[in-house]
């Protein structure tokens, strides 16, 4: 067989995506009838090459500016239960179309040969593309790998595409209990994050009965509440948190989550891998807006405001919990406005008078110091004092101390 270049387009690839219609956002590209070594020799003169993924037969090549993926067909197979559990072997002589098999989904097995100048779709999947449809290549092959299960609700979503009856089949007979926690967050990131409307993948995920067996709490009957949640949460997703990337996934999260018992949480959070990211503290935010969020409501008088900024400040900020009660249903549009224009959103203002104000009028060091402080800080939230020396007015030469 000549040697061939491949160059994978199907509609999300193995990376970034592109809608029906667009040009690919990544590029993949397959080389056929190449030993392994060959091809990395050839790479290597061509530009800078990550070796990190040549155990799977994969290289990653940095040509002008854009990353290249490089592999060889390859062959899998299951070795052990779980994601890990899949054995990769390069063999350049697999054939196109056994190639082709052992990807995910049709529209994901297109690709093109520039040598000849065809498009290579033994599976059809130029026509569901057309069609708007998910269908799995083989069952055989698509039931090897179990997080294969979880990227069909989160394609399904971002495209708003519809998944074939016999593909939502195959994700409910795919092991995914037995997928490692970091992994289905990847996934379900992306449902969250990704799409418009995430409560299209949230169906199909629970028309194959995925969630319920990742984690006994998210076997809820009744997801109305939920799908009307995440939907609505996009908004501020895409809005006052766009680029707040922790604060934003926090906000989807208790979207998601919000019907799960307090007491179940924990053990959610461990399953789904919901941590800390970039300093953030998801689970502390999370934790915090679902206490707190869903009992808000106008009218919140400016003070309170303030006050709940205070509060909310390590656990996602004020920001986070308002856009939360908007998405449950709750009326805090305003309250949300009126936070921004005080500023409060993100950090409550800081105290005005400190324990060195109050040492300078004379009182020690000490528990009464702080509560006076506490209470001074509270006066200045609740009254929107601005100037310290209204705190500070009355106290006297040593207001209080031995």
């Amino acid at each position: 067989m000549r040697d061939m270049l491949l160059a994978h387009h199907g509609l999300v690839g193995s990376g970034g995506a592109s809608g029906v219609g667009h040009g690919p956002v990544d590029l993949d590209v397959e080389v056929h009838g190449l030993p392994l070594d060959a091809l990395e020799r050839i790479l290597v003169r061509l530009g800078p090459v990550n070796l990190v993924g040549r155990a799977f037969s994969v290289f990653k090549l940095s040509l002008g500016g854009a990353d290249i993926d490089v592999s060889l067909p390859r062959r899998d197979s299951r070795v052990r239960p779980g994601h890990r559990g899949i054995r990769a072997q390069g063999d350049p002589w697999l054939g196109l179309v056994e190639a082709a098999r052992r990807r995910d989904l049709t529209v994901n097995a297109i690709a093109f040969d520039p040598l000849s100048d065809e498009l290579v779709d033994p599976f059809h999947g130029e026509a569901d593309l057309k069609r708007r449809l998910l269908r799995a290549v083989d069952p055989a092959t698509f039931t090897e790998d179990p997080l294969r299960a979880l990227r069909v609700p989160q394609f399904a979503a971002r495209f708003r595409f519809d998944v074939d009856p016999a593909l939502r089949e195959l994700c409910g007979s795919v092991p995914v209990h037995e997928l490692p926690a970091e992994r289905i967050h990847g996934e379900l990131r992306k449902l969250l994050m990704l799409p418009s409307a995430p409560s299209w993948g949230l169906r199909v995920g629970v028309e194959a009965s995925l969630w319920r067996r990742l984690h006994p709490a998210l076997a809820q009957r009744d997801w109305e509440p939920v799908y009307r949640a995440v939907d609505q949460a996009v908004a501020a997703r895409d809005g006052v948190l766009a680029g707040q990337p922790g604060r934003a996934e926090a906000l989807m999260l208790c979207a998601l989550l919000h019907p799960v018992d307090p007491g179940q949480l924990e053990s959610v959070f461990d399953r789904l891998d919901v941590h800390s990211a970039a300093g953030f503290s998801l689970r502390g935010a999370v934790q915090g807006a679902l206490a707190r969020a869903p009992a808000l409501t106008a009218p919140i008088p400016d003070g309170a405001l303030r006050t709940l900024a205070r509060e909310a400040r390590r656990m996602g900020g004020l920001r986070l919990w308002l856009a939360l009660a908007q998405a449950l249903g709750r009326d805090c549009a305003g309250p949300a406005r009126r936070a921004e224009e005080l500023g409060v959103g993100l950090e409550p203002p800081g105290p005005l008078v400190s324990g060195r104000d109050l040492k300078a009028l004379g009182m020690a060091p000490g528990p009464d110091m702080g509560v006076l402080l506490e209470e001074l800080y509270l006066r200045q939230l609740e009254e929107g004092i601005q100037d310290s020396a209204v705190l500070l007015e009355g106290l006297g030469p040593a207001p209080r101390g031995p």
